[in-house]
């Protein structure tokens, strides 16, 4: 008897044993589970939070361009239009009037003026519309960039490395716009006489090198703004790269741009 009733302990103890080594694997096993859980929901929340941040920044940039269409439509009809009219009318007096000497050279002046407006309305046009970047494609519309500021104080060089793409959609838009940026930058605050543009073209990655000759950046000083801003979140919306700062010898500023030609990068 007293063997069966030590047999009947230790089974007892044994089932209690297994049942509390079960209980507490439970609850190991449910207090990971739940922190697994809450660690996903976190993630969640916050990949929801950076693509609600995306979508805001993207429609920020949209809105931009949508008004820089916008802008470019009026100054091409409106005042295009209207210096032109003028123009028109300069010539009917020219046709029809017998001008003295002085008010000749003064209609000419006048003429020559009213050519000039047109071509910086033109230009200005083409610059802020993203309708003429998407028929030329990037490489066209820097080179064009370029001769507008060539010899205004200032030279360009822009060297392209490896066989050119047709690269015209948005993301090339992007890569543009801030090119835009670096070069209006240098042209206004670097003090220098020369901004060179080269452009690596590889199968899949493209790497753009802005540099000039001037002051270059002071590292002690905080940058913001607007375009800075701009350069940041559309290097941020084609999941691209970007770097600048002073080189290590010489003088001047250096700013690099890496994107992928692929969206699936």
């Amino acid at each position: 008897m007293e063997v069966l009733q030590d047999q009947s302990i230790l089974i007892y103890v044994l089932l209690g044993t297994g049942v509390t080594v079960l209980l507490v694997v439970s609850i190991v096993a449910f207090v990971l589970f739940y922190k697994q859980r809450m660690l996903l929901e976190k993630n969640k929340q916050v990949e929801l939070a950076l693509e609600y941040q995306r979508k805001m920044v993207q429609l920020q940039l949209e809105s931009q361009e949508n008004e820089r269409r916008r802008i470019g439509a009026d100054l091409h009809d409106s005042l295009g239009s209207l210096l032109w009219g003028i123009k028109v009318n300069m010539a009917y007096i020219q046709r029809t009037t017998a001008l003295s000497k002085d008010t000749l050279e003064t209609h000419e002046e006048v003429t020559r003026l009213l050519d000039d407006g047109i071509q910086v309305v033109r230009r200005i046009s083409w610059e802020i519309s993203s309708d003429a970047f998407h028929y030329s494609g990037l490489s066209e519309s820097v080179n064009k960039l370029c001769s507008q500021f060539q010899g205004k104080g200032i030279n360009f060089q822009f060297q392209e490395i490896g066989p050119r793409v047709m690269w015209n959609d948005e993301n090339a838009l992007h890569v543009f716009r801030i090119i835009q940026e670096l070069v209006s930058n240098a042209f206004k605050h670097s003090n220098g006489d020369l901004i060179k543009i080269i452009f690596h073209w590889n199968p899949e990655l493209l790497t753009i090198i802005v540099s000039d000759n001037g002051r270059g950046i002071d590292q002690q000083q905080h940058r913001d703004g607007v375009g800075l801003w701009n350069v940041t979140h559309r290097i941020q919306q084609i999941k691209g790269q970007f770097s600048i700062g002073n080189p290590s010898t010489g003088t001047g500023t250096v700013a690099t741009i890496k994107v992928y030609l692929t969206h699936e990068k």
